[in-house]
């Protein structure tokens, strides 16, 4: 396939006009209207063979995960996403490879009324690369600055599943599917991370770590926090697999969960939870609080020490 083939498929197959789109794939820029009151917000992150997916992962699982990273991203801000920029770098144009990409990346893109309006592709080796860009009420966007002592820590859905899945796949397993499927296919938590908006006084995705990303969110806020072990959200196939202290490691550095750890101030802590559980089914796990130096965690009463087995860029 030609540049020009590869940019009318994806145009062709995906959405690429909304509301606000002035001007979308095809031109040398994008142009998009901003309402007033309303701010952007941008987010990036890449992805290529061998560091963020295996050689035999399937290219409408590699389109839904480029998306999903960089909507969880989005999430952690508290943003609405609604335009995306995407960049393929490939060492062949393989017409089947594409067309699956396409087809996984735009069934996430549409469910979160994402489109598609710029971006490049060039031949080189494997890598895609997205930027998403989103909107949020004026002064409503979520850092990770905030987070004050005495805050309630807490994280959505449940940590260790995606490294699980991994390991699984490196031992050439299959199932259990639903461990399988938490790597290939996460779910962002897009309407989450909206309505955390009002709530939130601090909030990360947790990519990189459950332990590293927390511990991103407290430095950044000049914090530190204490955790309960026996509170954090963990499947129990984790600890039938692997002996209690792999269990935990898995949990707390295996990486690619993208949920949401958020902080929220003491006294929202009875009406946030009411609202929280009229409006989602996503599990919800209050695990800590926020201290003001020393971070550590605590497991059937005791302090427990861990090792720094997270991910890592470089």
């Amino acid at each position: 396939m030609k540049e020009e083939d590869v940019i009318t498929l994806i145009k062709d197959m995906a959405p690429s006009f909304s509301k606000g789109v002035k001007l979308s794939i095809g031109d040398d820029g994008s142009v998009v209207e901003i309402k007033k009151g309303m701010e952007l917000v941008t987010v990036l992150d890449s992805m290529t063979l061998g560091t963020h997916y295996l050689p035999q992962t399937t290219s409408d699982s590699i389109g839904h995960k480029i998306f999903a990273v960089n909507l969880s991203d989005m999430a952690a801000m508290g943003a609405k996403p609604k335009w995306a920029h995407l960049s393929l770098s490939l060492p062949n144009a393989d017409h089947s490879w594409i067309e699956k990409f396409v087809k996984g990346a735009s069934a996430i893109a549409s469910k979160h009324d994402l489109v598609i309006i710029g971006g490049d592709t060039i031949q080189g080796p494997e890598m895609i690369s997205l930027s998403i860009q989103g909107l949020v009420k004026e002064g409503k966007y979520i850092t990770r600055t905030n987070a004050k002592i005495g805050d309630l820590v807490y994280v959505t859905g449940h940590l260790g599943s995606a490294g699980f899945g991994l390991h699984l796949l490196k031992l050439g397993k299959n199932e259990p599917s639903e461990f399988i499927q938490a790597f290939d296919y996460p779910e962002p938590r897009v309407d989450e991370g909206i309505f955390l908006s009002n709530y939130a006084s601090s909030m990360i995705d947790v990519s990189d770590g459950f332990h590293t990303d927390l511990s991103k969110l407290t430095k950044a806020s000049n914090v530190g926090f204490n955790v309960s072990i026996d509170q954090l959200p963990i499947r129990k196939e984790i600890f039938d697999h692997f002996n209690t202290d792999d269990a935990i490691s898995m949990t707390l550095s295996g990486g690619d969960d993208y949920e949401l750890c958020f902080t929220i101030p003491e006294k929202m802590k009875d009406g946030f939870e009411q609202k929280w559980n009229e409006k989602f089914n996503t599990r919800l796990s209050h695990i800590g609080i926020i201290t003001e130096s020393s971070s550590g965690y605590k497991y059937n009463g005791n302090d427990y020490m861990i090792e720094n087995k997270n991910f890592e860029h470089f």
